[in-house]
């Protein structure tokens, strides 16, 4: 299933016009999804700390930049899932994780109700 497909499956309870907002936002989760997977494999494969050589003599060790565009993108997909939970009407519960499974499964709304 592509990924506009997913995201009108998970919004398809939403009337319109909020529907179509919620699916472009569901379409922005998934492909911030993907992409965090995607660094967090090439993270995996490197160091927090990489060398340097910017010629001239001037070496040394720097911060990895991957490690910031991680964060940034993990910043933006953990806003517009909240933002996506609050237009599905989907609670957080306070114990733990997220419910992004419970939304693309297009399922129960809370850990809790899963768990019954």
């Amino acid at each position: 299933m592509d990924s506009r497909a997913r995201a009108e499956s998970i919004c398809a309870s939403l009337p319109e016009p909020t529907r179509a907002r919620a699916v472009e936002l569901a379409e922005n989760v998934l492909w911030m999804e993907g992409k965090l997977a995607n660094a967090r494999e090439v993270i995996g494969k490197s160091s927090v700390a990489i060398p340097y050589d910017n010629g001239g003599g001037q070496r040394g060790i720097r911060k990895n930049p991957a490690f910031d565009g991680y964060n940034s993108l993990m910043s933006s997909y953990t806003k517009a899932l909240k933002q996506l939970c609050e237009m599905l009407g989907v609670q957080e519960v306070e114990s733990g994780d997220d419910d992004l499974d419970a939304i693309l499964a297009g399922t129960a709304k809370t850990r809790a109700t899963r768990a019954r």
